[in-house]
Order: C-alpha cells, then structure tokens, then sequence
C-alpha cells in the first residue's frame, strides 16, 4: 500500500443540505471528492467501487468564511454569500501501489473541493498498517461501526457516462472530523488499521464488495 500527502491552502467541501446565504464545508471531504483525485490524476473517470480498497485522512488548521458575489439564474442581478472554508489542509489518500505512477505524474490538476483550491503533492509513501483500538477521523464511515458523529447521506461516485453527471452509488455515513482532543480520541475509537506517524486510525472503503 502507499500513502499520498497531499496539501493545498484551501479546501471546501459542498454541504448535503445546502443553506441559502450561508455555504458551510463538510469537515471532510465526501467520497465524491476522492473520485474526482483520482479521475484527475489518472486523467480518465475512475469509480471507486472498481478499487480493491480506498482509505483517506483530512486534516486542517482551522476554518475560515469568505464573501463570494453569486449570480442569479436568468437574472442580472447578483448577491453576496458567506462561504466557509479549511485552510492549511492536508491530505492523505492510502491506495495499491499501483497508484504511485498517477501521483508522480498528474494528468490534471489536483482539487480539493473548487478549482481554486489546488492541491500537491508531497509525499508518496510506501507504508505497512497494523490493526489496533485507534481513534478514526479526518474520514467518513460506515454508520454499522457505531461511532457517534454527525449522519450524511453522501455520493460516492458519480456516473461520466451521461451529461450532465449523475449520482452513481450513495451511501449514509458518519462524518468524522480530525480528533484535537483526549476525549475526542476517546469518542472515536475503534479496531482499525493504524497510522503510527500521523496518530490516527485508518479505515479502508471496499465498495466494490
């Protein structure tokens, strides 16, 4: 397996239900995100239900809100909105070796969320996890694990086959956001695979199972 750091300034991650006048981020990003990674650095639409196994972690210095002018559908006026966004973000994305060629090589830009927020890479690592009682977060998962969190209904993947895209696989999740604290490492424990270098807990998706 390896393990690719990504980093970019900012991130932004669209809310399912979204909130007129104010635009708040996932803590995380959702699968769909992932997909559009790897579809941008393999230069061709990948589904991440094709993957033997996809794993991430997401982890940023804090939050922030920009003002944003917007444009009304069919209209000339526009409006201004906040949105909210991480910066100083980084990413770790766990996949088969194989993955290595795409990250040494780009096709397309990189993206954590807009087009604004591009991301590179820092590090592509070969990398050994064992299982262990460790704390997940910086990911979402599956809601049978039974961790506390807040409940999305997210896309994992989108269908390119069609025009405009269409949702292809969505699934609940528990969004579990980076743990700061002792209680939140507490709260979010579990068996898993386990991250010594990045102290957290590692969940491996299979949606192709």
């Amino acid at each position: 397996m390896i393990r690719v750091e990504l980093k970019a300034w900012t991130a932004s991650f669209r809310f399912p239900t979204f909130q007129s006048g104010y635009q708040p981020t996932l803590p995380v990003p959702p699968p769909s995100t992932i997909q559009g990674i790897l579809s941008a650095a393999k230069g061709e639409p990948v589904y991440l239900s094709e993957l033997p196994y996809v794993g991430y972690v997401f982890k940023s210095d804090g939050r922030g809100v920009d003002l944003e002018k917007i444009y009304a559908l069919g209209k000339v006026e526009t409006d201004i909105i906040k949105r909210e966004f991480h910066y100083n973000v980084e990413l770790y994305l766990y996949l088969p070796d194989c993955w290595e060629e795409h990250f040494r090589r780009p096709h397309y830009q990189l993206l954590l969320g807009r087009s604004s927020d591009v991301a590179t890479v820092e590090e592509i690592k070969r990398i050994q996890l064992d299982e262990k009682e460790a704390p997940l977060g910086g990911t979402v998962a599956p809601i049978n694990l039974g961790l506390p969190g807040m409940v999305h209904s997210l896309i994992v993947e989108y269908d390119y086959s069609s025009v405009p895209r269409r949702a292809k696989l969505v699934k609940p999740f528990i969004v579990l956001p980076f743990p700061r604290t002792g209680a939140e490492k507490r709260r979010q424990t579990t068996k898993a695979l386990y991250d010594p270098e990045l102290d957290i807990g590692v969940y491996l998706h299979r949606w192709g199972e």
